[in-house]
């Protein structure tokens, strides 16, 4: 089977951490190099992980004809910088969420991608694990009935003083590292984009949430109540509601690599679901099976960029006390 090269644009602990392990069980897709500012420091990564090939910068990498994709674990303030550049250079790209800070930058990401013909897609991982797919059919088939709303959480304590999501210049926060999922969990189970939004949050430092809580409401009359931060650690997951019963997903944004559980109760007849599938390895193979089939992938730059459009308004409503600020509407 034909397998796409990937190169690492970075040495970040979640490519390490998730996306190497996943990628070496994937059926057509293999990490063939790693590229870092400091030439040292990007050999002593290859070698702990087992990466054939170290370079000292990532134009290098991306000057590579053999190397067809790249994956991007930088700082979400680098990401656009990076996938344009990669894009440029031929090179299809899957990058680490959020897309880019803006919708607008989602969208020139996209239109720089299309005009060079190559793969652009943002690493919304837990989306493709089967459990969330049996999740989106159990909503969308109406199996819970009438859905009414969805609780969402994602928090852990992040002590590290230094680590770049607590900078504003790379585009940290709460909401940007995690709120993201939860806001992104809404949009794809309600499959509809969001009216307006209220948020509050409480600031480590000017611009830089270390957490927030965010209620939206949606066109159909949907509610959405999302929890972030960095402050407290907590059980991940979300809770779906609807008039014949209810899903609730325990570490459900990494529901393969945590073990977590899907329980849903509809009628009064209580099911539980696991399944170890790798999340990360089943979107790095969508990725690399749309490469290689010339095929769209499932969700493209402007979903992400109708993300942001949420996110900003988050920021936005958190910034002026909890007003209810309208999220932008993103056309196709």
């Amino acid at each position: 089977m034909e397998k796409i090269k990937f190169g690492i644009l970075g040495t970040a602990g979640i490519a390490k951490l998730r996306f190497i392990p996943a990628i070496r069980n994937a059926k057509n897709a293999e990490v063939s190099a790693v590229a870092s500012r400091n030439s040292e420091k990007s050999r002593r990564y290859a070698e702990e992980n087992g990466i054939e090939t170290a370079y000292g910068s990532y134009e290098e990498l991306l000057a590579q004809k053999d190397i067809d994709a790249v994956y991007i674990p930088q700082p979400n303030g680098l990401h656009k910088e990076w996938s344009l550049k990669a894009i440029a250079a031929g090179k299809h790209v899957l990058c680490e969420k959020p897309l880019a800070p803006t919708p607008e930058d989602c969208l020139e990401m996209k239109q720089a991608a299309e005009a060079k013909n190559v793969v652009l897609m943002e690493a919304f991982m837990y989306r493709f694990h089967p459990l969330t797919e049996f999740v989106i059919s159990q909503v969308h088939s109406g199996a819970l009935g009438e859905i009414e709303s969805i609780q969402a959480s994602f928090t852990f304590i992040l002590a590290d003083t230094e680590d770049v999501r607590w900078d504003q210049k790379l585009a940290g926060g709460a909401v940007m590292d995690v709120g993201c999922y939860g806001i992104n969990a809404s949009r794809t189970f309600f499959a509809e984009e969001p009216a307006a939004v209220s948020a509050i949050a409480h600031y480590r430092k000017p611009g830089i949430d270390d957490r927030m809580g965010i209620f939206a409401r949606f066109p159909s009359g949907k509610q959405a109540q999302i929890i972030c931060g960095f402050t407290s650690d907590a059980p991940i997951g979300y809770t779906i509601n609807g008039t014949k019963g209810w899903i609730t997903a325990y570490n459900g944004f990494q529901t393969g690599v945590l073990n977590g559980t899907i329980t849903q109760e509809i009628s009064g007849v209580r099911s539980t679901f696991r399944d170890s599938t790798n999340e990360y390895t089943r979107m790095i193979e969508h990725f690399s099976d749309c490469v290689i089939n010339h095929k769209p992938v499932r969700y493209d730059a402007t979903d992400a960029a109708r993300n942001m459009a949420f996110i900003n308004a988050a920021q936005k409503s958190a910034e002026n006390d909890g007003e209810w600020v309208k999220v932008k509407e993103i056309k196709s």
